[in-house]
């Protein structure tokens, strides 16, 4: 599943095969899922967590729905999901076994629908920021887009305003503000 089509493209005016087109789509959607350490959609995983022995129970993801909870290889069925998509989590009355890996969740994982803001940045960097994959030039540019505060030729120079570098993902501020809002924090854990 991608986050935007080869049509949404089309829509915007590209033109180029549709080999070239699915192939900026899966690009743009990897890159989104690699900066905010998510996903948008939904996947079916099991994953597996160490035990901190609080109520409630953090989560990496999204949990739409879980098919089993396994603590210390024991079936728990009394959790409740909080889908608050910036905090998921679990929570329980009897605390969360402490523990290394005996905590094992399956289920859908995810968003059911993807966010609009994630569909609209998708469409912009397919467009804007995976050019021609061959064109050198073109990814240079990217490659230092925004960066750039001050520059001095012939005799002349001129300085931009102060931009934090260390804010700056894309150079476009739509997309960096959308994927800085869905940024999640690192999680340790181990997939199954």
């Amino acid at each position: 599943m991608s986050y935007c089509s080869v049509e949404d493209l089309r829509n915007e005016g590209l033109d180029d095969t549709d080999e070239k087109l699915s192939e900026l789509v899966g690009l743009s959607c990897d890159f989104i899922d690699r900066i905010t350490g998510q996903f948008f959609e939904q996947r079916e995983l099991l994953l597996t967590f160490d035990g901190r022995g609080g109520q409630n129970f953090p989560l990496p993801y999204p949990l739409i729905e879980a098919s089993e909870i396994l603590c210390n290889d024991e079936v728990i069925t009394d959790f409740v999901i909080y889908h608050n998509a910036n905090y998921p989590k679990l929570y329980r009355e009897a605390k969360w076994p402490k523990g290394i890996q005996n905590i094992k969740i399956s289920g859908t994982w995810g968003y059911e629908v993807t966010p609009a803001p994630i569909k609209r940045i998708a469409v912009k960097l397919a467009m804007y920021y995976f050019p021609s994959l061959s064109d050198a030039a073109a990814q240079d540019e990217l490659a230092v887009k925004g960066l750039i505060t001050s520059e001095t030729t012939d005799g002349h120079s001129y300085s931009l305003a102060n931009v934090d570098a260390s804010s700056v993902i894309t150079g476009d501020r739509e997309i960096d503000d959308v994927l800085k809002f869905y940024i999640r924090s690192h999680f340790r854990m181990a997939v199954c």
